[in-house]
């Protein structure tokens, strides 16, 4: 199986005070290690095994007898994304290239916190919000369920759990004073700005397409 097992980039009570460590212990162990151990159970022994995530996902996603199979994919990758979007002493406004893509897509960072706060809130039951870059402009993206950016060949570059067990321990059902704290003392530009980094550098070879961006994509979660 090509696919590692998830880990947390920190240790569990290193978020604190804004996440508990017991709400990381929860969130990891009873639901991303749950879809990890459901995951691997299917496509042992399969020609998914040889895989690696990202085209796991892609691969089921198209193939209607085995949407099972896709959520739990998905959710791992979707929560890879999620745990490098937060970081120790995160928060506050943006800074270096994510600082300056922001500025020129929404103006202000004010502006950009609004409308991220707005879709959070629009979501009704569970999904995921993030923020891609696209072929054409960076954007924020809602998904159902656990769908993701990678099925539409875009970049992610933060990804925030939407789920209510992401942040019922600390705010239960007060979804905005989640994103609150995501923003203020929790997300990781500097994730961000690497990512962009690597489009960047891509981009000095060929176009940057939807095709060229899922490339870089498939490979960033190894390479962080």
């Amino acid at each position: 199986m090509r696919v590692e097992s998830p880990q947390i980039p920190y240790n569990f009570a290193d978020l604190e005070p804004a996440m508990s460590r017991d709400t990381l212990v929860f969130h990891f162990l009873h639901h991303q290690r749950d879809c990890f151990d459901r995951m691997l159970s299917m496509v042992r022994g399969t020609e998914l095994e040889t895989l690696p995530l990202a085209e796991l996902v892609c691969a089921c996603e198209r193939d209607p007898e085995r949407r099972v199979l896709f959520r739990h994919a998905a959710e791992v990758w979707n929560h890879d994304l999620y745990w490098r979007s937060m970081r120790p002493g995160g928060g506050g406004a943006p800074h270096g290239l994510i600082g300056e893509h922001i500025a020129a897509r929404f103006g202000t960072y004010e502006r950009f916190a609004r409308e991220l706060k707005e879709a959070a809130a629009s979501v009704f039951g569970s999904g995921w919000l993030w923020l891609v870059q696209s072929a054409d402009d960076l954007e924020i993206v809602l998904t159902r369920d656990a769908d993701s950016p990678l099925l539409r060949g875009d970049t992610a570059l933060l990804a925030l759990d939407l789920w209510e067990h992401a942040y019922y321990l600390e705010h239960q059902n007060r979804r905005g004073a989640y994103v609150d704290t995501f923003l203020e003392e929790l997300v990781n530009w500097d994730f961000a700005n690497r990512v962009l980094a690597g489009l960047a550098a891509g981009a000095e070879a060929r176009p940057v397409h939807s095709r060229a961006v899922s490339e870089v994509h498939r490979g960033q979660l190894g390479a962080l």
